[in-house]
């Protein structure tokens, strides 16, 4: 699919239409990047991710000045047959956290890390100027944990949301953006269905 999608954007002058909510949080991304940068430019982390969102950024937006790092634990040379320039994919999370961002993207990965809060706190350059989380899952009420039900079947660790604002807060950010998708594809255990949102949120350092 990410070959599909910079083949296309390489002979189209308009972006490849992505299925179900993606091509809403692509536009929030490339938002946010006009928003974050300086002349265009800026050091974006993408944790946890892939090169599908930047392949299909191209057309959206001018992504030339963007320095793309992405941490990929499961990546390897050969995984990607094309490569998109200025967009380095490492597997190595001491490379990634010897870098200073100006944005950093956590999309849905921060479900499967147990431990956020410590990760963050420990590694102080992932808390960059802006922090953007999108399609996430959070509770409510109290955290929970929950079984999965898509091609992953492990376990989410759905925060609660209040706890997430508040880890922020005291660290001097502000919310500049928040939205909700519809909760059905959080993909959560129905018993928690009721207690979770699925988010987009934009934090800025004030």
């Amino acid at each position: 699919m990410n070959n599909k999608i910079i083949i296309h954007n390489q002979n189209n002058k308009f972006n490849f239409v992505e299925d179900s909510f993606y091509n809403h949080i692509h536009d929030i991304l490339a938002l946010v990047i006009l928003k974050a940068s300086k002349n265009g430019s800026l050091r974006v982390l993408d944790y946890g991710s892939n090169i599908l969102p930047w392949a299909n950024l191209k057309n959206k937006i001018n992504i030339d000045k963007l320095k793309v790092f992405i941490y990929d634990p499961f990546c390897s040379n050969n995984k990607y047959e094309r490569n998109i320039d200025d967009i380095q994919i490492d597997s190595s999370l001491e490379s990634i956290m010897s870098r200073n961002y100006d944005l950093s993207i956590f999309g849905s990965s921060t479900q499967y890390i147990e431990g956020l809060f410590e990760l963050l706190e420990s590694n102080k350059n992932l808390l960059s100027k802006y922090i953007l989380f999108t399609h996430t899952p959070l509770s409510i009420k109290k955290n929970f944990e929950s079984l999965q039900f898509t091609g992953y079947k492990g376990k989410q660790y759905v925060r609660s949301i209040d706890e997430l604002f508040t880890f922020f807060e005291i660290r001097g950010y502000e919310i500049s953006f928040k939205s909700v998708i519809d909760n059905k594809f959080a993909s959560v255990e129905k018993k928690y269905l009721d207690r979770t949102i699925y988010t987009n949120i934009l934090f800025s350092k004030k």
